[in-house]
């Protein structure tokens, strides 16, 4: 069965389409190979898991036409999405691995033209095949996808509601000696959530991590905490990245379970002071790396120059994926338009003692910027929990129970 495309739907990947074919003309390019999963499904809308078996779409200029190269076994799958009416043929290759002569390689070379463009994101076999076939490495719609349609805003706000609403059940989960396990359930109860309320639900599409990073092990913000880690005192990191229907967006807040002491208060102010300076900033035509040099500037002078209590950037991008152009950094070349959208996140981290980290995911304005996860609050009074109620008591237990903690 197909699947029916709204008319807003039609129109935004119409544009999209447009916008590539005019890039190709532009630079005299006839043909173009796309063979990312989001690459595919900025195009085309149809989500997919290639494994071992590749998919590949080409934009043909010249013939005015589409083709999407896939496994036979995701041949009718395929046919569901979205293209330009009749300018566009679902191929297939045999099932992998395949027979001399009915592979990927018979199947897509025979559409290709010497000089032809494939994205650099493409694995490097595949690669290869493609530059001793004529072809060469070229990125063409990472610009494209920088900045934004209103309809990509309004879904990646959506994806922005529900990082806002994992985040406040972290915290509402927060207390003193409460275990990361009882934040790692937010998971769950936000996965269910999105599958509950959104209209077209793409489980290939849709990524949901949700926990509480509790001190120190917060002073590492890619470490993985451990399911019976307790939060005690402080500064502990809730997080949320969001994936829905294919729009990605994250939440984070610094938070404590204790009172925080005179020292951990001063870090928290100066993280959120950091904050302030890199949104006063934000707005069409600023350099991202002016944002971030900003911030290294003031961190700098209080004292927190050191890279090992730095660690990262000011922000990245969102759109497709929760870490995309434009980079908010110092060896960023990119400059904000409207319709952008970033994270806005300076860290400040101290080895053994913790991190404090805000995230939010924020649109570029016309005239300045609007925060789409501005709900959850920021102040240091309204992130500091102390004992369990009753009721988190229970919940702690009916939860460690079930997950045999």
């Amino acid at each position: 069965m197909e699947r029916v495309y709204s008319a807003a739907e039609s129109a935004e990947f119409q544009r999209r389409h447009d916008r590539l074919v005019a890039e190709l003309e532009t630079r005299g390019l006839e043909q173009l190979v796309l063979t990312s999963t989001e690459s595919i499904f900025y195009l085309t809308g149809a989500t997919a898991e290639p494994l071992e078996r590749p998919f590949f779409l080409v934009i043909d200029v010249a013939r005015a036409k589409r083709f999407l190269v896939v496994p036979r076994l995701e041949q009718e799958h395929l046919r569901k999405g979205w293209g330009p009416g009749s300018q566009q043929e679902v191929l297939a290759y045999a099932e992998f691995p395949a027979p001399a002569g009915q592979g990927w390689k018979d199947a897509l070379l025979a559409l290709l033209r010497p000089g032809f463009a494939f994205e650099p994101s493409t694995p490097h076999e595949r690669g290869g095949v493609l530059v001793a076939s004529g072809g060469h490495s070229l990125e063409l719609l990472e610009p494209l996808r920088m900045v934004k349609s209103d309809f990509e805003v309004a879904r990646i706000e959506r994806a922005a509601y529900y990082a806002m609403w994992g985040v406040e059940q972290i915290l509402r989960s927060a207390y003193q000696g409460a275990t990361v396990i009882e934040g790692y359930m937010t998971t769950t109860s936000l996965r269910r959530k999105i599958i509950q309320e959104e209209a077209h639900f793409d489980a290939l599409a849709t990524d949901v991590l949700a926990a509480p990073w509790p001190a120190p092990l917060s002073s590492e913000p890619h470490s993985v905490p451990g399911a019976t880690m307790k939060l005690e005192g402080g500064p502990h990191v809730a997080l949320v990245l969001t994936r829905v229907n294919g729009y990605a967006a994250e939440c984070e807040r610094t938070f404590f379970t204790a009172r925080p002491t005179k020292e951990q208060g001063r870090l928290f102010a100066l993280m959120l002071e950091a904050r302030r300076v890199a949104f006063e900033k934000v707005r069409p035509g600023v350099l991202a790396a002016d944002i971030d040099a900003a911030v290294n500037e003031f961190l700098t002078r209080e004292g927190f120059g050191d890279p090992a209590q730095r660690l990262h950037r000011t922000g990245h991008g969102f759109g497709l994926g929760n870490h995309e152009p434009p980079w908010v950094a110092v060896g960023s070349e990119h400059r904000l338009e409207r319709n952008m959208l970033i994270s806005i996140e300076p860290g400040i981290y101290v080895p053994g003692v913790g991190g404090y980290r805000h995230s939010d995911t924020v649109l570029v304005t016309a005239d300045g910027y609007r925060v789409l996860t501005g709900r959850v609050p920021t102040d240091i009074g309204s992130l500091t929990f102390g004992k369990p109620s009753l009721q988190q008591r229970v919940r702690a237990s009916v939860i460690r129970r079930l997950a045999g903690v």
